[in-house]
């Protein structure tokens, strides 16, 4: 019976993700994402991006795995930007859609990836996009420039596209929210409410509004944005639910940007999330919205219409998605808190719920046991630097920058030590991360194995 059960839901996940379904919400999303992509590089190019962030910090932190990724002179950065520019454009008129993906792809991972020292969960997120939209049929619906030639004839009459497209990008999107919720199901969350009631204090500094120091508010957003979160991606999914999907994430994301805007970086994320909203409609609204809705193909029977390699799609979605559903969680294989100790925080989807209060002293020690103060935040851009407070990995790179630094001004056999003292969740009272007698330029990370020389979180 369980045998027949598995296999009778194997015939209709296969039969629903080969199911022909309109493509016009699939090109929707691709205009809007390449716009939001173009809005996005604009604002890296207006704000000088590359000397910000590249250029000027003299300490960079590379990725394990991808310590080959090295920036590019400033002058190739700088083309490197309107290169992604350009591309964001072609995804968006859908002019050589393939190429203008990869291009955006591959220079838009290669920027975040040249520094782990300014990595956000919205900056994966346009990764992972991009990735998928390098498989799907982006460009069957809603392209402003086609090329005239009898090779492409075929693509121009594609009409359908089959269901596995749309769903392997929706569920990326209920992945990240409903893992997002999960990671919001602690104590610091749910009864201190933490880290929102430190943010809507640092609102209030900002703005004057003093009924945001209101615990009640807190403890509002807080259980709003576990809500949302836990919720809104299946909600969007069912039809009949869809609408109130839609409110919810209009609204959550409205009063993200309003609460963020000018207290943490929150950038385009509000605006990405909001284009995905298109996907979740029928497929053939946005053609219904235009007045255009070319008929979509019947299929033969699905013990026919399957082929080898629709099987092997269908394979790797769903590896793709276990593998996305259980990877943010491998912070459980280490010990300590994860916001703590940072192994496992990143590519984790955990988004707004880490509060770090820190007071940093680097030192050079010589060999007579006399301590020299460096301004490490003058070797940092401010990104870099607010993340070194939240990720320990980072403490290793900036010790063995000093050391160098001190074997060049003539300190033989130099020890890099520092006051590195935490306040954690605004619950645990301030405590070192590293004991101020540890010589940090020869402790290393491992990108498997837990960092004894963190301090355990007390």
């Amino acid at each position: 019976m369980g045998t027949s059960n598995i296999g009778h839901f194997s015939y209709n996940f296969t039969a629903y993700l080969s199911k022909p379904v309109h493509p016009s919400s699939l090109g929707l999303f691709r205009i809007l994402f390449g716009c939001v992509m173009f809005i996005q590089t604009a604002h890296f190019i207006a704000t000088d991006f590359v000397e910000h962030h590249i250029t000027r910090p003299i300490i960079h932190f590379p990725y394990h795995f991808f310590q080959f990724v090295t920036p590019l002179p400033p002058l190739a950065m700088n083309v490197l930007m309107w290169v992604m520019l350009a591309a964001s454009a072609m995804i968006a008129i859908g002019f050589l859609y393939r190429y203008a993906v990869g291009l955006f792809l591959m220079s838009f991972t290669y920027l975040w990836l040249i520094d782990k020292g300014f990595f956000n969960n919205h900056y994966y997120l346009i990764t992972l996009f991009s990735i998928l939209l390098l498989f799907v049929r982006g460009d069957a619906w809603g392209v402003a420039w086609r090329r005239i030639s009898n090779k492409n004839s075929k693509k121009k009459s594609i009409s359908y596209i089959p269901n596995w497209q749309l769903f392997i990008l929706k569920a990326q999107i209920v992945i990240m929210f409903f893992v997002a919720g999960i990671n919001k199901l602690n104590p610091y969350w749910l009864i201190h409410f933490q880290p929102m009631d430190y943010i809507l204090h640092a609102k209030a500094d900002i703005s004057g509004l003093e009924f945001l120091r209101n615990t009640a508010l807190a403890a509002f957003f807080s259980y709003g944005g576990l809500i949302v979160d836990i919720s809104v991606g299946f909600l969007l999914w069912w039809k009949r639910t869809r609408i109130l999907g839609i409110v919810m994430l209009i609204g959550f994301n409205f009063l993200n940007f309003w609460l963020f805007w000018n207290i943490g970086e929150i950038g385009i994320f509000p605006l990405l999330l909001l284009s995905t909203v298109v996907l979740f409609l029928e497929p053939n609204t946005p053609a219904r919205w235009f007045g255009k809705q070319p008929k979509v193909h019947d299929t033969p029977p699905i013990e026919t219409s399957v082929h080898r390699s629709s099987s092997i799609i269908h394979r790797f979605i769903i590896v793709y998605l276990v593998f996305h559903l259980l990877f943010p969680f491998r912070h459980l294989l280490y010990p300590g808190h994860v916001d703590w100790t940072g192994e496992g925080q990143r590519f984790a989807w955990r988004m707004k719920i880490m509060l770090k209060e820190a007071d940093i002293d680097f030192f050079i020690k010589d060999n007579d046991g006399n301590k020299y103060p460096v301004p490490v935040n003058k070797m940092l851009s401010p990104k870099q630097y607010n993340n070194l407070i939240y990720y320990p990995d980072l403490i290793p790179p900036v010790a063995q920058a000093l050391k160098k630094e001190a074997l060049k001004k003539g300190i033989t056999t130099p020890q890099v030590v520092a006051d590195f003292n935490v306040k954690f969740m605004g619950v645990h009272p301030a405590q070192p991360i590293v004991m101020p007698d540890t010589d940090l330029s020869r402790v290393t990370n491992h990108p498997f194995l837990h960092s004894q020389w963190i301090e355990k979180l007390e």
